[in-house]
């Protein structure tokens, strides 16, 4: 491996959002891109709900429906919601009224998109880490990395773009003010069922005193269930242990039947789902996207969607800044800052609908004014 690159933008981070980035400005620039992924995309990908929107912004990247593997978009025929009363309805996303849906294979889908990116001359080095960042006189990146097998190596970038996802593990190195909202945990498992089990292609989600649980069809017999709660909870109820997560299963109404002919592939797994947004100004050549800029309540199903189209509106925002206007980078993290001012606003309605437990921790936390 060589030990110097010079790039004009380097992404850190080759998720959806980082995929994305370079797949644009690949398109419609002529930028050279370089993106550095710490791990080596075995991490765990939870599927995530996506309205039919989602391929009008693949369209932009040159990307089609139909360049994506067999299983990537598995139709969701039904979504329910046992949310503010014990019954079952219909739901739709918070903000989308769209009655058509699709359950995401995140794996396929996430290296699809890396794929294409390296197709259009992207490099890609995986199992790598950034561990320092300095900026020269021009505002230039000067970027120390570290490679798990390859030894030591630096990148010159004029662009730095942060991609690692909700915990924006560069915005947080350079000292960028990241606002919280909240500790939301997803705490779930993966459910396989065998060959004799028929499985509706649908989405539950089910409030309880501790959270709320998501339960979803995936490809190949397996399920995904999940219960949305805060990290003080998990640790008071050692939810990661299997039998005390298993035991909150088993204490719902509804996600417990959809559930009861299923085998785990071991313990629950747990991951970060709280709500934040990176104020990305306070550096130059700078910007964040996807979960790194703005991180939504996985309730609101903003989060791919949210991945690519920030990512489009970056990639954009770093080729007219690199043809002069250096006002571009601003105007792109007023546009991030009206977005999730908008959703704090509609999600503290959503949460408000759910009275049943007002003296729960979890519900008053959330049954409040924004």
């Amino acid at each position: 491996m060589a030990l110097h690159f010079d790039t004009d933008v380097l992404i850190v981070g080759g998720g959806p959002a980082g995929a994305a980035t370079a797949l644009s400005l690949l398109t419609y620039s002529d930028l050279n891109v370089l993106i550095i992924e710490n791990s080596a995309f075995d991490t765990i990908r939870v599927g995530e709900q996506v309205n039919p929107s989602l391929f009008d912004l693949l369209t932009y990247l040159k990307v089609g429906k139909e360049d994506f593997e067999e299983g990537s978009f598995v139709r969701g025929y039904n979504s329910q919601a046992a949310w503010g009363n014990s019954g079952i309805h219909s739901r739709d996303s918070i903000f989308s009224t769209q009655e058509e849906s699709y359950q995401l294979d995140r794996e396929k889908f996430d290296l699809m998109l890396l794929s294409e990116a390296s197709k259009r001359g992207s490099d890609i080095i995986p199992r790598a880490k950034c561990i320092d960042f300095k900026q020269t006189e021009d505002n230039h990146w000067c970027i120390s990395v570290k490679h798990q097998t390859e030894g030591d190596f630096s990148v010159i970038a004029k662009y730095l773009v942060d991609a690692t996802g909700r915990l924006s593990n560069v915005g947080r190195k350079l000292g960028m003010t990241i606002r919280q909202h909240d500790q939301l945990m997803a705490v779930g498992a993966f459910l396989h069922f065998d060959n004799t089990t028929v499985l509706k292609q649908d989405i539950l989600l089910e409030t309880v005193a501790e959270g709320w649980w998501y339960c979803a069809t995936l490809p190949n017999q397996v399920m995904v269930a999940t219960l949305f709660t805060d990290a003080d909870i998990v640790k008071e109820k050692r939810l990661q242990k299997a039998e005390n997560w298993n035991q909150l299963l088993a204490n719902t109404v509804y996600a417990k039947n959809k559930v009861n002919q299923a085998s785990a592939f071991g313990s629950p797994w747990v991951k970060a789902a709280f709500s934040k947004i990176t104020d990305a100004t306070t550096r130059k050549n700078f910007i964040a996207v996807g979960d790194a800029a703005a991180s939504f309540d996985p309730v609101s199903s903003m989060g791919i969607g949210f991945a690519i189209s920030s990512a489009c509106h970056a990639a954009n925002t770093l080729v007219v800044h690199s043809k002069g206007d250096l006002s571009s980078i601003a105007h792109y993290q007023r546009n991030i800052e009206d977005i999730f001012s908008h959703y704090l606003t509609i999600k503290a309605q959503f949460y408000r609908k759910e009275q049943r437990w007002s003296d729960a921790a979890f519900w008053q936390r959330r049954n409040v004014s924004v």
